[in-house]
């Protein structure tokens, strides 16, 4: 009998909740201080015109500029990031727009991993952030090509066909 109340006694001891003065010493990070990247690409001409009327990318870019560092915003950003590749925008409908898509959410998807760790350091948290960022500025990139080199190489190149055209039916 004594010994059962004894494992008992251990038992208990063993599931008692953590207490804040027995939790180990974990420092928060200070994310104002930290080098983190911003955007530095922004889309032109008709890319822009084009991205206001998708409104995955905008909740996107608006949750990248209220992000707060925790694995919740991070999953929110993520279902931006999935809308995007579920309803996009006509203009924007490329293979090499959906591959700099899927490396953003991948890039995001390692950052939520990283949140999740115990012990990280401010370099290797900022280093995370900042090709998040990058993944960001190539996606940009990448739509900005699409809409106005692309297309508009190609409109001249109709033209110049017709032009071509013309004199060989009159």
């Amino acid at each position: 009998m004594r010994l059962s109340i004894f494992l008992l006694f251990i038992l208990l001891l063993a599931c008692k909740p953590i207490s804040n003065e027995d939790a180990p010493n974990v420092k928060q990070i200070d994310y104002t201080a930290m080098n983190l990247s911003t955007s530095k690409i922004t889309l032109l001409k008709d890319a822009q015109k084009k991205a206001l009327e998708w409104e995955s990318f905008q909740d996107l870019l608006t949750g990248l500029e209220n992000y707060d560092h925790t694995a919740r915003a991070t999953n929110k950003i993520i279902d931006h990031v999935n809308n995007m590749l579920l309803t996009p925008e006509e203009a924007f409908q490329d293979q090499a727009i959906f591959s700099r898509i899927k490396v953003l959410k991948t890039r995001l998807h390692i950052y939520k991993s990283y949140l999740g760790y115990r012990i990280k350091t401010p370099s290797q948290l900022e280093e995370k952030y900042n090709n998040i960022i990058l993944a960001l500025d190539e996606l940009i990139i990448q739509m900005n090509w699409k809409v106005n080199e692309f297309r508009q190489s190609n409109d001249k190149l109709l033209e110049d066909l017709k032009a071509d055209m013309d004199p060989e039916e009159k």
